[in-house]
């Protein structure tokens, strides 16, 4: 007790209540080759529905590693699960110019997160990438689905402004030529503008230097010539372009999906996917054929000429917000017109099963480096999209006016020393900050990602570095660990460089399908699938196998697959866990059904199970009207020993597992009696629990100096002796039925047969 100087009572506490808490043993693992999601990274799925949110739905290449993950999903809610891919897997990327879609892509493999940052993220420390080829987006995983997206970006919208200075409109060349102006800074390609004393507007062109721009009428009373006139910016947005800025009138023929104009400048203003409406029909450009022609995609229903027309940005029905303009942090800065929109579009429909799709709407971004919103969030589009995208990197943020070559905007000119700088520059070439500072086109930028590929299946080197993913247990928590079709070089590293290194695992295979799908007869397949066990040629309590396939409906496909079943049965196992306890068999007609099962194409009749049996193989049957039943509960344990079966090896899991996280709490305490007797007192009520939900039939722990030797003291060891008399599960029934002579009393004959 504390040492006290006079009379008194002091308190202290002894902590006894400490306790063995259940392990897990529900969760499964496994890798595989999937269309999408992270490379070589575990990531914990919980349904059917989340698979394909992370991974995507299967495809003729991948669906026997889809659905052994969706089948154990089918009867549980944790699996930890690796994609497993190689080199020749490669991300879609969305080219920034026409010159670019002709171009040579670099090939380009983002497997985590983390390898975009450490790669492809200069500010983090990666390597600055080029998007001389493959442009400023790249779909967020590698593989053939990123081809499925486009995205589609609309700039801010330009609202009314007096220019600066005063200008001389010259009909005959269409120029504007300014005295005390800064066209280069002030206007854009598409702008509108209006000039004092003028009916119509007058719509840019070209932005030729800061005192001089060319641009066309929209009006023909707009015919003399004038000088030191004031020019107003229109209102100009991709959201309802009001009409009078649109040039000339349109003409569409019933029946008919061709627009055809009179004096429009339709190349110059519209982009396809832009939408036009004629007449109150709204259609979506298909084709730009020329200034004077449009092809839309559904037909005209009724005849209108000399229309005038409205345009639309493709994608704004999905932003209620309405145009972007400038963020509040630009307009501190004294800076304009720094929001953009960008649309995520499944373009294939390849992702939601619906052609042209937003599966994204990223609202009011600002262009400007450091934005945030009045919450505080960083709304720089680049920060943005990395952060919440779930389809798309943005692999460099590099200057825009470099980038809009082959016809696709305008680039703005140099005024002196002065130019106008990329997306997020802080000062001019001059060290000036001009108050319009960002860049913006005068069309929204559409692209389609493209060069995504799906590469050649996985080796089993590539297979086997994924499974090794799941090998710490300190690491990843994995009890039931599927191989799905794998051969058997990969099952033989997953059993012996896994469930038996970690010891808290079991490890399930199938035969391949060739052993067991169209086979010659039944004895035939009964040799393949002894014969695959023969080639795995695992000694171990630590692996299951079953007899073969399942034939199942792939909703995602609408068609018949064939699948290997070591999902289900360690589903089963799982499903075991949650409705009685580990240490039950998972097998029979009360916890063994399989789901989804149209039909074996290995069905083993009774001869043919007593050889499967005899080479540990569980058989998997299907008995008509009680449906498919896993028929066995071996272990790949070929000598005589109770943990032959899945039970018994489960059981121990548990115990081990369970009582090895208790015990660590005993490391660093003195090896003295208190220790041992508070192991003892923490280790038995678990041991009587289990005893009493039917896991083992008796159990003894010894700790005491009987196994705490001096010497094993003076090594700084600690021992605790338990063992256990597991509970067997009946796998033979044997009904003897006894005639007995009349008069002969029971009492006599029991006993004797």
């Amino acid at each position: 007790m504390a040492f006290q100087v006079s009379p008194g009572v002091n308190t202290s506490e002894i902590d006894l209540t400490n306790v063995v808490v259940s392990a897990g043993t529900s969760t499964g693992g496994f890798a595989g080759r999937f269309r999408w999601g992270p490379i070589e990274e575990v990531t914990l799925i919980t349904d059917e529905d989340n698979l394909v949110d992370q991974f995507q739905k299967p495809d003729d290449n991948n669906f026997e590693s889809f659905f052994t993950a969706a089948n154990f999903l089918g009867y549980t809610n944790a699996l930890n699960l690796v994609r497993a891919a190689n080199t020749t897997v490669a991300n879609a990327a969305a080219p920034k110019n026409a010159a670019a879609n002709s171009g040579t892509y670099v090939n380009v493999q983002i497997t985590t997160s983390e390898s975009y940052y450490n790669g492809y993220d200069d500010e983090q420390g990666g390597t600055a990438y080029s998007t001389a080829a493959n442009g400023p987006f790249v779909a967020k995983w590698a593989g053939d689905l990123g081809n499925t997206f486009k995205y589609s970006m609309c700039p801010a919208d330009r609202p009314s402004a007096t220019l600066t200075g005063t200008g001389t409109w010259a009909v005959s060349t269409g120029v504007l030529s300014g005295t005390g102006t800064l066209y280069g800074i002030e206007l854009r390609v598409g702008d509108a503008i209006s000039i004092a004393d003028e009916v119509g507007l007058h719509i840019v062109t070209a932005v030729t230097s800061n005192v001089s721009v060319t641009c066309f009428s929209t009006s023909s009373s707009d015919d003399a010539n004038s000088s030191s006139k004031v020019a107003t910016r229109q209102k100009r947005s991709a959201f309802h372009t009001i009409s009078s800025n649109m040039k000339g009138t349109v003409a569409v023929t019933a029946d008919s999906t061709t627009v055809t104009g009179t004096g429009t400048l339709l190349d110059t203003q519209f982009i396809v996917g832009d939408k036009i409406v004629i007449n109150g029909e709204t259609k979506k450009v298909k084709t730009l054929t020329s200034n004077t022609s449009i092809v839309v995609d559904t037909k005209f229903l009724a005849t209108a000429t000399a229309q005038t027309y409205t345009r639309d940005w493709e994608y704004a029905g999905a932003f209620a917000e309405g145009p972007p303009t400038t963020s509040d942090h630009a307009a501190d800065k004294s800076m304009s017109l720094d929001e953009i929109h960008i649309a995520v579009v499944d373009e294939d429909g390849e992702w939601t099963g619906s052609i042209d799709e937003v599966v994204e709407a990223h609202a009011n971004l600002s262009v400007a480096k450091g934005a945030r919103d009045s919450q505080g969030e960083d709304i720089y589009y680049k920060n943005w999209i990395n952060g919440k995208s779930k389809f798309m990197w943005w692999l460099q943020y590099s200057p825009f006016e470099s980038e809009v070559t082959s016809g696709d905007y305008t680039t703005p000119a140099a005024t002196g020393s002065k130019t106008l700088r990329a997306w997020g520059a802080t000062a001019d070439a001059g060290g000036t900050q001009q108050a319009d500072e960002f860049y913006m086109p005068g069309k929204a930028m559409t692209k389609s990602f493209t060069g995504g590929t799906a590469g050649t299946a996985p080796s089993d080197a590539d297979l086997i570095r994924a499974f090794d993913f799941m090998k710490s247990a300190e690491d990843v928590d994995v009890s039931l660990l599927m191989t799905g079709s794998h051969g058997s070089t990969v099952v033989r590293h997953c059993i012996a460089q896994i469930a038996e290194s970690r010891k808290d695992c079991v490890a399930f295979f199938s035969p391949t399908k060739a052993h067991v799908v169209d086979t010659t007869s039944s004895s035939v397949a009964t040799t393949n699938v002894t014969g695959h066990r023969d080639t795995v040629n695992q000694n171990s309590s630590y692996a299951v196998m079953d007899s073969g396939w399942k034939q199942m409906f792939d909703k995602h496909n609408d068609k018949f697959r064939y699948v290997p079943l070591n999902g289900d049965i360690a589903g089963l196992c799982a499903q075991t866990d949650q409705v009685r306890d580990p240490f039950f068999s998972p097998a029979g007609f009360t916890r063994g059904q399989i789901k989804g099962v149209v039909n074996l194409p290995y069905n083993p009749k009774k001869a043919e199970r007593d050889v499967l049996y005899q080479s540990q193989v569980n058989p998997v049957v299907s008995f008509p009207g009680e449906g498919t039943v896993l028929f066995g509960d071996k272990t790949q344990l070929t000598k005589p020993s109770a943990f032959d079966r899945i039970n018994v090896r489960r059981l121990f899991i548990l115990l081990e597992k369970a009582i090895a996280n208790a015990a660590r709490f005993q490391l660093f305490e003195f090896n003295d009696e208190f220790t041992r007797s508070q192991f003892v007192s923490m280790v038995e009520p678990f041991l009587r629990d289990i005893q009493g939900r039917g896991g083992i039939q008796d159990f003894a722990v010894v700790c005491d100096a009987s196994n705490n030797t001096p010497q094993v003291v003076d090594s700084n060891q600690f021992r605790g002796d338990i063992f256990v008399k597991p509970s067997r599960a009946i796998n033979f029934i044997q009904l003897n039925f006894v005639a007995v002579r009349s008069g002969v009393e029971f009492s006599e004959v029991v006993g004797a047969v």
